[in-house]
């Protein structure tokens, strides 16, 4: 009995990705989602037939027909998509599911996931990222500091690992990949864990490495089909300066992290020492005030025992004749 989600020609995703991705919206049906990056628009009417309402951002329409809970907005993701989530934050609605797979150059890639992460509207969000085994949307996405959102909650890059190509028209190209990233405001941003699984070492930086042997021993072959062990040896080594000069850039990578952490950590103790003076000026303002009651129940009681004294009763009738007689005119 054949299946849906695996007998569409049109979709351009993994078989497993496709069962990832409905199986999961199965569970959330979100009230309101967002696919940037819609091509044909086969993924988009799967997102469309679990949601209430979906928008979609892309250059070019889907040439698929889509139902009409499907909004689109014809564009640069980059240029519509701060606006969009700025009407949903004012109207205080939020997107439950997004789908990033557009603009798959690095910048492109960071600008969209930082869009989504800076906006109130995605608060209880859950957020797939398509081909994170791709280099370049990898760097992409390993650019963003995710922890430095207090509301991102776990992050798993290769929730659903990548592949390398066998076909001659992408013959040793990785692609595919979703990465997941749950988004909770509500969360207590002091006591949540690491937000990437600190028990398995990424999947993409591994599948980049039996990239770089694959091609090396080929190369090596095709120079030496006999099997020269020198040329093994050779390709070995080639393969193993890729991976020195892939940790050197790791390591750049890293201490990029460290430079915005240290800067996160700066605003942070400004804002600390701002709110430290902020509870002094009003620790002292309530000091005033109650300087100023005390000062108010001394002249009460003063007034008081003055109404109560004896010369004040004795004079009495004196102060009323005097009101009485009232001012004289000339």
């Amino acid at each position: 009995m054949p299946i849906e989600i695996f007998s569409d020609t049109v979709w351009q995703m993994a078989w497993g990705e496709r069962a990832a991705l409905t199986g999961l919206l199965s569970q959330l049906t979100p009230a309101r989602a967002i696919e940037i990056g819609s091509m044909e628009g086969a993924c988009l009417r799967q997102i469309a037939a679990h949601s209430g309402e979906v928008h979609s951002f892309d250059l070019t329409p889907p040439t698929l027909p889509q139902p009409a809970n499907v909004t689109l907005h014809t564009g640069d993701s980059h240029q519509l998509l701060p606006g969009v989530l700025a009407q949903f934050a004012a109207a205080g609605e939020n997107v439950d599911f997004i789908l990033v797979d557009g603009d798959h150059s690095p910048e492109g890639v960071r600008q969209d996931l930082e869009d989504l992460l800076d906006s109130p509207a995605v608060a209880h969000s859950v957020i797939l990222i398509h081909d994170t085994a791709n280099e370049r949307v990898r760097q992409g996405v390993d650019a963003v500091r995710f922890a430095a959102w207090p509301k991102v909650t776990y992050v798993d890059l290769d929730w659903v690992p990548g592949r390398m190509f066998a076909e001659p028209s992408l013959r040793d190209e990785l692609w595919y990949g979703l990465g997941l990233v749950l988004v909770d405001a509500s969360a207590d941003a002091l006591a949540r864990p690491e937000v990437f699984e600190p028990r398995y070492r990424p999947t993409a930086p591994l599948l980049g490495l039996a990239k770089t042997l694959w091609l090396a021993r080929e190369a090596a072959r095709l120079a030496d089909p006999d099997g020269d062990p020198v040329g093994v040896l050779t390709a070995e080594l080639e393969a193993a300066r890729a991976e020195t000069a892939a940790l050197r850039l790791r390591a750049l990578a890293l201490q990029d992290e460290l430079v915005h952490l240290r800067q996160v950590q700066e605003h942070l103790d400004g804002c600390t020492a701002q709110l430290q003076e902020t509870r002094a000026e009003l620790s002292a303002a309530r000091d005033g005030h109650a300087h100023e009651r005390e000062r108010r129940e001394e002249l009460d009681r003063i007034l008081t025992e003055v109404f109560a004294s004896p010369s004040w009763k004795l004079t009495g009738p004196l102060r009323a004749a005097k009101g009485a007689l009232g001012p004289r005119r000339g």
